[in-house]
């Protein structure tokens, strides 16, 4: 039995399970079996999401009880950070488990359905829904994500919520535009005595999108890095930082008349976007960029229209083994992302995978034969067996199928899902014409806009 600071035992059932813990803590793991691991692995997450609910509904009936004060606590938050030696933000999280602990995203946590990410995505979820949106709405987008978690990872379930989201509240993109301005911060201390400084950053789309782009242009292991024949020992924040300092000394030396456009950043979305200006585009980095802003971004820098012919060589055949500039971006346009069902890298990290023959075996380099593929993707398919068929009916344009004799070959992964290709990948070249037309519509729409809003 387990008692508290007061002598009072916990429940038989939380004894039980204590005792249990203490003998799984003894256990020796070093001889264990992959699959034991794995499986152990599993019944500790089962075990964290359950705990999770139902501490929700032991804190909520706590807080009805006014426990904290019968026990000698201010509040309840003492009583955690105080009585139970929890940080601030545990606190708050436990505090919040417990005013949804009756909720059907606590309940699906409860029998172990959602982790503590898909979590924090329902609820982020439900709170962007505007005020105007009635309880039923409401239990409709919880119910739809619940469904969507059971076979989504987080990141897919987020862009799952974003999607229903724009359904469901068309217009919550150009309301949160002043929010988001409002909560837009930049903040550096001053040094220490140690000489270092630490900075506080909040973010808007454009400026995420912009340091996306430093990360995959100078913060990857071995850029900037002084000596080609050593290894390159930095952590990934110290990458970035170098990477920073890097892309800020190029933007200061700069020739101050060309230094108004920003970073060379692909953004993907369709025409109905283009001319309603409605909603958000995705970056080739995986940032999600209001319309407007993104066309602000994209002002004096050359449109790239989805998709086109051999006029952009997206056919090489046997005469080169890489992609080619063109096909990656029409990949990126195409499938936005790695194409394995298990993977949520951007098409930044992406590589350009041959997704039929393989290259050393006559395949050939031509866009309807490539497919992205993150880099610890592609190396499953020289490492451990996986396979991949180009399916021009599968929502990604391809299939990933598992190495025969292992467990997932009996059930293997469906394609990945998600919105189908913007376009079919072989379609005529756009005329110049219709691309600077576009252009100057854009622009007098913008400039329009602009006025409006200084005169206002």
């Amino acid at each position: 039995m387990s008692e508290n600071g007061n002598g009072v035992a916990a429940g038989g059932e939380m004894a039980a399970i204590l005792a249990a813990l203490d003998q799984h803590l003894q256990r020796d793991w070093r001889d264990t079996s992959p699959a034991q691991l794995h499986s152990e692995l599993v019944a500790l997450e089962q075990a964290q999401r359950r705990i999770r609910a139902t501490q929700a509904r032991v804190m909520a009936a706590a807080r009805e009880s006014g426990t904290a004060r019968e026990m000698g606590f201010i509040n309840d938050r003492q009583m955690l950070t105080g009585g139970l030696g929890l940080a601030p933000g545990e606190a708050r999280g436990r505090l919040d488990d417990a005013g949804i602990a009756d909720s059907a995203r606590m309940r699906a946590s409860g029998t172990g359905r959602v982790s503590a990410g898909q979590l924090r995505v329902i609820g982020k979820a439900l709170d962007a829904l505007s005020d105007e949106c009635d309880d039923e709405v409401r239990e409709r987008l919880e119910q739809q994500l619940l469904a969507a978690a059971e076979k989504s990872t987080t990141r897919q379930l987020q862009e799952h919520a974003h999607r229903l989201l724009d359904t469901l509240d068309p217009g919550r993109t150009e309301r949160g535009s002043e929010e988001r301005a409002r909560r837009r911060s930049v903040s550096c201390g001053g040094q220490g005595l140690d000489l270092m400084a630490s900075a506080s950053m909040t973010m808007d789309p454009q400026l995420a999108a912009l340091m996306r782009e430093v990360h995959a242009r100078w913060g990857q292991p071995g850029r900037l890095w002084p000596d080609p024949d050593s290894r390159d020992t930095r952590t990934d924040g110290q990458r970035m930082h170098d990477a920073m300092v890097h892309a800020l000394q190029l933007a200061l030396s700069a020739d101050a008349r060309k230094t108004g456009a920003p970073a060379a950043i692909v953004v993907r979305m369709n025409l109905d976007q283009l001319t309603t200006l409605a909603g958000c585009g995705e970056t080739d980095g995986g940032i999600r960029v209001p319309v407007p802003q993104a066309l602000a971004m994209a002002r004096g820098n050359h449109w790239f229209l989805a998709l086109c012919d051999d006029e952009m060589q997206l056919k090489l055949y046997r005469s080169r083994r890489t992609a080619s500039r063109y096909q990656r971006l029409a990949l990126f346009a195409a499938y936005g992302g790695c194409t394995h069902p298990d993977c949520d890298q951007d098409a930044r990290h992406c590589e350009a995978h041959h997704s039929g023959k393989p290259w050393s075996a006559g395949g050939l380099t031509n866009i309807d034969e490539l497919a992205l593929a993150s880099g610890d993707c592609h190396a499953m398919i020289h490492d451990t067996g996986w396979s991949t068929v180009p399916d021009r009916n599968a929502p990604q344009g391809v299939r990933w199928i598992p190495p025969a004799g292992t467990a997932r070959s009996a059930h293997p992964p469906p394609a990945k899902a998600g919105p189908p290709p913007l376009t079919p990948l072989e379609a005529p070249i756009w005329p110049f014409a219709l691309l600077h037309d576009l252009d100057r519509a854009i622009h007098a729409r913008l400039g329009a806009a602009n006025i409006s809003e200084e005169a206002a």
